[in-house]
């Protein structure tokens, strides 16, 4: 007859611990593994962590400076807009002494037409 059918044979409590000791094993092996695994990956995190931080004060540096460089580029440029102002308030004057010439008002234009 067999025992098809029927619930198994207890084991004796030294099967037990057999299977027990070679499971935790396994086990064991897994978790030794997976913490392989862990410490590369909270490694991986630090290093982008920093790479990160790095960047960002890479950028905040960057910013800085081209704030720096267009506040330096506003006022040179007000500079420059002054200089022309003046050169061509030089030129019109040494036209107008060099040739009589009256800059004109917008009355005598209106009053031409």
């Amino acid at each position: 007859m067999t025992n098809a059918g029927q619930p198994p044979q207890p084991q004796s409590i030294e099967e037990r611990l057999t299977r027990l000791e070679t499971l935790f094993a396994n086990v064991g092996e897994t978790v030794v593994g997976h913490d392989a695994t862990i410490d590369v990956l909270v490694a991986n995190i630090q290093q982008l962590t920093e790479n990160l931080n790095n960047l960002g004060e890479q950028t905040n540096r960057n910013i800085n400076n081209l704030a720096e460089q267009a506040a330096q580029d506003r006022q040179q440029a007000a500079i420059d807009r002054q200089n022309f102002r003046n050169e061509i308030r030089q030129i019109w004057e040494y036209l107008r002494d060099r040739f009589g010439w009256q800059q004109p008002t917008l009355t005598s234009q209106h009053q031409e037409n």
